[in-house]
């Protein structure tokens, strides 16, 4: 079987940006170096020549666009993404479709003019017209949190949530609770999905919640006097903070009346901890490292698979959380 870059890494205890960097001869330690071909020679790994040769020449730079770029956790991917890449040394050109899928055609035809070495795709959509040709340059193209229609044939990175989402159904589980209300959110859509269809494996009654006609004040009310209510309220930040001030303005105790669960990203965890708010995070710098990870190991001739899976998330439990109510209702 062929040999691939990721067991290369493995062998010789470096990160696949490292081996990329030595077999393409950039800069890395005499140490890392020698490990890399002791590797190489052990396990005999043999890049692909055939596509290095289809494009030998490289601009040493790669592109990023994003569908949008409203929140923090795109910041903390493209830190993380950057400094996986600069470290082989390519460099960042960022953009944003703000959410235009004719931009995001523009934009990809654009980086295409710009002769990148690579293309990645967040979110992407639109008519993907460029992809032809980006196969016909030997650009690799991958798709991060998901892709669809024209793109899905992508190698597509996503978020993993099963360890969170089994470590929150067990410490839900624990303390009683079998109905659970999620909040949903058009930006937060993977993690409010993926949590909900893992509460539901698990035998949660899991219900919707929709607060943009009334807003979150309202849905709460609404949760509080259903008969056989949720006794859980999953929301996504900043949506959670909402939540809470909706019970404390309606005297909703938390947790004795209604236990709260925030899904949100690194850069909120400061706040879900001075709130003792319990918490699926996600962490953007994982998902960006294996992105740009993914990335050097194809340029090098191992393409990644289908579908990458990363656990980029953990479940902290804190005080927001406590044993089920018993009201009559709940």
């Amino acid at each position: 079987m062929k040999v691939t870059l990721h067991e290369v890494a493995a062998r010789a205890d470096v990160s696949i940006a490292t081996v990329s960097r030595a077999l393409n001869g950039l800069p890395v330690s005499k140490a890392s170096k020698a490990r890399v071909d002791k590797a190489v020679a052990e396990l005999g790994y043999v890049a692909n020549e055939a596509a290095r040769a289809l494009r030998s020449e490289r601009t040493m730079t790669m592109g990023l666009i994003f569908s949008d770029l409203h929140n923090m956790l795109g910041i903390d991917l493209l830190d993380a993404l950057s400094e996986s890449i600069e470290d082989a040394g390519y460099s960042l050109l960022i953009s944003t479709a703000r959410g235009d899928p004719q931009r995001y055609d523009l934009l990809m035809h654009r980086f295409l003019e710009r002769r990148v070495d690579a293309l990645f795709c967040i979110r992407p959509h639109g008519r993907g017209e460029s992809l032809a040709r980006y196969r016909g340059a030997n650009i690799p193209v991958v798709a991060l949190f998901g892709a669809s229609g024209v793109f899905a044939h992508l190698p597509t990175i996503t978020p993993a949530f099963s360890e969170p989402g089994k470590a929150l159904a067990k410490h839900l589980g624990d303390f009683g609770h079998k109905r659970v209300a999620i909040l949903r959110a058009e930006a937060a859509a993977i993690p409010v999905n993926a949590i909900s269809e893992l509460l539901k494996a698990r035998d949660f009654q899991v219900h919707p919640l929709a607060a943009e006609a009334g807003g979150v004040r309202e849905a709460v009310a609404h949760v509080m006097v259903k008969k056989h209510r949720p006794t859980v309220i999953v929301a996504p930040d900043p949506a959670v903070r909402a939540v809470l001030s909706a019970c404390a303005a309606s005297g909703v105790r938390v947790p004795e009346d209604l236990s709260v669960v925030c899904i949100c990203d690194v850069s909120a965890e400061g706040y879900a901890k001075r709130r003792e708010l319990s918490s699926v995070t996600i962490d953007p710098h994982r998902m960006g490292r294996a992105s740009g990870a993914a990335m050097l190991a194809w340029l090098a001739g191992s393409r990644p698979a289908a579908k990458v899976r990363v656990q980029a998330a953990g479940f902290f439990a804190r005080a927001s959380t406590g044993a089920a109510p018993h009201d009559g209702r709940a």
